[in-house]
């Protein structure tokens, strides 16, 4: 099955050069690192790509990559993982992975499902930047909505089930929603608080009792959950920002957040 881009040319570049030009301006200049997860922001690169390369650039991209962020459209499967196939790119097609799709809807929790990606934008941004980093990565899509702590939980066993050291977890989140500078960065640092905690409990009661718009959150905590599950011990907070400082206007921002869970 091959996945047309829904969003290339509207939040990130349609063309290879200005993608390549962009992601090698805002790489960072340190050797990469071992990773189990990295959680990586979807907005319009203009907003929150610098962010997600700075990230991405720190840690070492394998040749499999789990990519899980929500679903906004509301299609599809509660749990929806993209059939084999190819993704579109700037720098050619992504082919997804055949054998850990098969892993993954072996299980209860997961459905194979294509109608929850085609206009799904949180995985489709941040494909073509792990891409560059590495030319020959294999994706697993996964979108999620509203999963109770219970499956969140299972999903997050069945990650550290199916990976192997050669996997690496990518969650895909933007933080707080469309309120001022002020009080997006009072709930996005609670909310990353609890992630760099990796505590994935405290992570759903901030949330939900400081009415967060994260919308990474489910995959946000079924991450932890598999980190904690392979021994990660040590997270790392690369950069917090928001669409204040680039689009000018600080009464209704978007916060974004790149994280490592280091191995």
């Amino acid at each position: 099955m091959f996945r047309k881009a829904a969003v290339r040319g509207l939040f990130y570049p349609s063309s290879a050069e200005e993608a390549e030009k962009f992601i090698s301006e805002n790489t960072a200049g340190t050797p990469p690192c071992e990773a189990l997860a990295v959680m990586l922001p979807h907005a319009g690169w203009i907003y929150s790509g610098s962010t997600a390369v700075k990230t991405a650039s720190r840690v070492r991209i394998p040749d499999r990559v789990i990519l899980m962020g929500p679903n906004h459209t509301g299609l599809g499967a509660r749990v929806s993982v993209y059939p084999e196939g190819r993704w579109e790119t700037p720098f050619g097609d992504v082919k997804t992975d055949g054998d850990m799709i098969k892993k993954l809807t072996s299980s209860h929790i997961c459905s194979e499902d294509a109608m929850a990606h085609i206009n799904e934008h949180s995985l489709e941004v941040i494909v073509p930047i792990l891409k560059h980093f590495n030319p020959d990565i294999r994706i697993t899509p996964v979108t999620v909505m509203g999963l109770s702590s219970e499956t969140c939980r299972a999903m997050g066993e069945l990650l550290a089930q199916v990976c192997d050291d050669n996997t690496l977890v990518v969650i895909s989140s933007d933080m707080n929603h469309f309120e001022n500078a002020s009080v997006t960065d009072r709930k996005d640092n609670a909310a990353l608080q609890a992630v760099l905690a990796l505590d994935e409990k405290e992570l759903a009661r901030t949330v939900s009792g400081m009415n967060i718009s994260m919308c990474g959150a489910v995959p946000a905590a079924a991450a932890i959950t598999y980190c904690k599950l392979k021994g990660c011990t040590k997270t790392e907070l690369v950069e917090h920002t928001h669409s204040g400082y680039v689009s000018g206007d600080y009464d209704r921002v978007v916060g974004y957040a790149g994280v490592i869970f280091h191995k």
